[in-house]
Formats: C-alpha cells, sequence, structure tokens
C-alpha cells in the first residue's frame, strides 16, 4: 500500500487546489442569519437630551429597538459569575468538526490542513485570536468562532472535516460578517496562517481599535468649527432611523476623536465638544454605555462604539471631565473590568477609559481590583487588554 503521506494533496474539486468559489454560505439557515451591510437594522430613537445631574438619563428608555435578523454581537457562553477564574476559558477546545456539507461552496479565505485534528487547529487559532486582540466565543456543536475585532468587524471562523480523498484533515474557513477595517485582510492571513502552523507576523503593538495610519498630521490640523460639517453629519446621521446610520456616525466619531487620524488638536477641540455638558451628542454617546440593558443585545456594537469614543475623548483632554461625568461614567467602567471574561473588547475599552480617570478617584483599591480580573483575562483571551491594564495597574502602584 502507498504511503499516503507522500502522496499530493487532492483539491477540493478533485483536480489541484483552485480558488474557491466566493458565496457567503451558512449552513445555520433559521438559527443564525447573516447580517448585511445596508440591510435593514434596528432602529434607535434619539432623543435630545444633555448631562442632567440625577437618576439615570432618559436614553435607556428612548431607546427603542425593532427586531433585527442578527446584530454584531459576542454573546457569552457563561456568565462570569460562575467561573472562578477567567483564565479556565483559555484556549478553543475543540474535539471534533462537522464534516464539509456536500456541494458547499467555500470563502476564498479557506484553507485545508493537512493531517490535523480539530483540538490542535483549534488550539492555534485561539492562540493568534488572542495575540491579535480580537474577541471570540466558541461554539464546539457546530465547530464554530464568532469574533469581533477590535475595529469592530464582526467574522466567524468554521472548522470542518474533510470529505473522502480529505478525510485527513481540516477546512478552516473565514467569514466577514459586518464592519471593515484596512487590517482586517492581515487578520484574515494571520487566522489561515496560524491554523496551518505557520508563524504570522505579529500584530502591531501599537494597534489599539484605531488605525495604525496616521491620515491627518499636525501640521494640517485645520479643524473649524464653522465649517460644522463633521459634527453635524453626526448629528443628522443618529437622528435618522436605522442600526447602519447610527453605526456610521459612531464610526466617524472614532475617527475625529483619534490623534493618530486627524491629529491631536482636532481631536482634542473634538473631544472638549463632546464632554460638554451641554452637548447632544455626547449625552447620547454616553447613554449608550451606562443605560444598556440586557434585553438590549442588538446595541452590543453600537455599544462598543459608543465606549471608544468616551476612551478617546476622554484621553484627548488628559482626563480633565467634570466630577458628574466622571461618577456617572465609573460604576459602568468598573462593571466592564469585573466581567472581562464576558466582553473582552468592552473591558479593554473600559481600561483605556480609566488611565487618565485614576488620578483623583475616590477608591484606587477599587479600581485596582477590577483591572486585576481584566489582567487576568487579558493574559488568557486579549492581549491588549493584558496590556492595557497592565498600564493602569502600574500607574495606581507608583501612586500608592
Amino acid at each position: 500500500m502507498a504511503d499516503r503521506s507522500k502522496q499530493p494533496l487532492p483539491s477540493f474539486s478533485g483536480n489541484y487546489m483552485p480558488t474557491n468559489i466566493t458565496v457567503n454560505v451558512d449552513d445555520d439557515i433559521g438559527v443564525e442569519t447573516t447580517r448585511r451591510i445596508g440591510g435593514v437594522g434596528i432602529m434607535p430613537s434619539f432623543q435630545p437630551m444633555g448631562f442632567h445631574v440625577g437618576p439615570s438619563s432618559q436614553m435607556g428608555s428612548s431607546f427603542s429597538t425593532a427586531p433585527q435578523k442578527a446584530a454584531p454581537s459576542i454573546a457569552p457562553i457563561v456568565s462570569v459569575e460562575s467561573l472562578p477564574e477567567p483564565v479556565k476559558k483559555a484556549g478553543w477546545k475543540l474535539y471534533d468538526a462537522p464534516i464539509l456539507p456536500e456541494f458547499h461552496p467555500l470563502e476564498r479565505s479557506a484553507v485545508f490542513v493537512p493531517r490535523s485534528q480539530p483540538f490542535e487547529v483549534a488550539q492555534r487559532i485561539s492562540g493568534i485570536l488572542r495575540d491579535r486582540s480580537i474577541a471570540a466565543t466558541y461554539d464546539n456543536i457546530k465547530a464554530k468562532a464568532r469574533c469581533s475585532t477590535l475595529e469592530q468587524v464582526d467574522f466567524r471562523i468554521r472548522l470542518y472535516r474533510g470529505r473522502k480523498q480529505y478525510s485527513h484533515g481540516i477546512i478552516v474557513e473565514v467569514q466577514r460578517r459586518f464592519g471593515s477595517s484596512i487590517t482586517f485582510h492581515d487578520d484574515t492571513a494571520a487566522i489561515l496562517e496560524a491554523a496551518q502552523g505557520t508563524t504570522p507576523a505579529p500584530p502591531d503593538a501599537s494597534r489599539s481599535g484605531a488605525s495604525a495610519y496616521p491620515l491627518v498630521s499636525d501640521s494640517e490640523d485645520d479643524y473649524d468649527e464653522t465649517d460644522g460639517s463633521s459634527l453635524g453629519f453626526v448629528s443628522k446621521m443618529l437622528n435618522f432611523p436605522g442600526y447602519d446610520a447610527h453605526h456610521l456616525a459612531l464610526q466617524t466619531l472614532v475617527s475625529l476623536t483619534d490623534p493618530i487620524k486627524m491629529g491631536a488638536r482636532t481631536a482634542r477641540k473634538v473631544s472638549k465638544e463632546l464632554l460638554d455638558a451641554e452637548s447632544d451628542i455626547g449625552s447620547k454617546v454616553l447613554s449608550l454605555v451606562v443605560d444598556f440593558k440586557p434585553d438590549h443585545e442588538e446595541t452590543f456594537g453600537l455599544r462598543v462604539q459608543a465606549m471608544t469614543v468616551l476612551a478617546n475623548a476622554i484621553h484627548a483632554v488628559h482626563g480633565n471631565v467634570s466630577p458628574y461625568l466622571r461618577e456617572r461614567l465609573r460604576p459602568s467602567l468598573l462593571n466592564e473590568m469585573r466581567k472581562a471574561d464576558v466582553n473582552p473588547q468592552m473591558a479593554f475599552m473600559a481600561t483605556k477609559c480609566i488611565e487618565p480617570l485614576i488620578q483623583g478617584d475616590h477608591d484606587a483599591s477599587e479600581l485596582h481590583g477590577a483591572l486585576e480580573i481584566a489582567r487576568s483575562v487579558g493574559d488568557a483571551r486579549h492581549s491588549a487588554l493584558r496590556r492595557q491594564a497592565d498600564i493602569c495597574i502600574q500607574q495606581i502602584e507608583e501612586s500608592r
């Protein structure tokens, strides 16, 4: 009998490996549907409001949603309270995968990993997701990972056993579902390379949810509030019905408050406007973070973006925010860090918000405890969270 290990690998079509058909198909019809850009999404209703001192903002009651097929989200598998140590969820422990369905067209972003088992491929994938700070929850029944990048690109990773002549290996497929970024191509390539057992290029250490490429230099930073086009556009989009409009508005705010993209002066000026007590836009952004209710899970993607805007803005003004805003935001930040295992992306942004607010906080030991939890989760699942938690903890310890 011929040595099988020395035979050339068959292709998915029976010839040599072709370019796979680019059709986005999910076999979970009836269980999970794909959300497309420009599709019908939730329809939050933003009502004008300010940073009013007192009970919870009216955003919680006025932020209504209409049913949608699927909103980008990373749903928790178990609650953080049921885990004695968050690090115990490290890695994707997958012991079996379904056979590739017959006539299933694969994405171009798919590879065949010969002479491999689901467990070893899944472990490689979860390791690269951790290194690149991509949040993921794993479904071992369907051999699927639901993933979200720091730039809020929502995608899936599917594992299949090969059929017939492919039975000695695993097929790995990456499917983008929502969002886009200039780094997603690199993420996809790194995931597929890692799945095959090769070592991809390391991610940019400075990657923190924003593009690594500056779009505007300080010398070109000529934002003029009389122009009003940027924040005026954001205001109009927030008042326009539909998930996509609100997603675009918040995405614009993320860029406007990012000094890497827009320059320090523009980011600082926009941030001051947003954090002003009379800012209608700022109030809506804050309310998305602090007035979130568990039954509004469809707003998850918007909430992560809102937290990113606040993190950028607070950094841009060096933590110089009103006492009311500080205390209004503080419980939500602590909660996100303590439940970092449920949502590492929100925990990461919470630690970014906390960093410039540590000085002057009335209970640094409480912050320290929450940051330790976040660091433990980050060490297991999210490198950027671990690094940011380390920065905050070091700052607290040095101030003692």
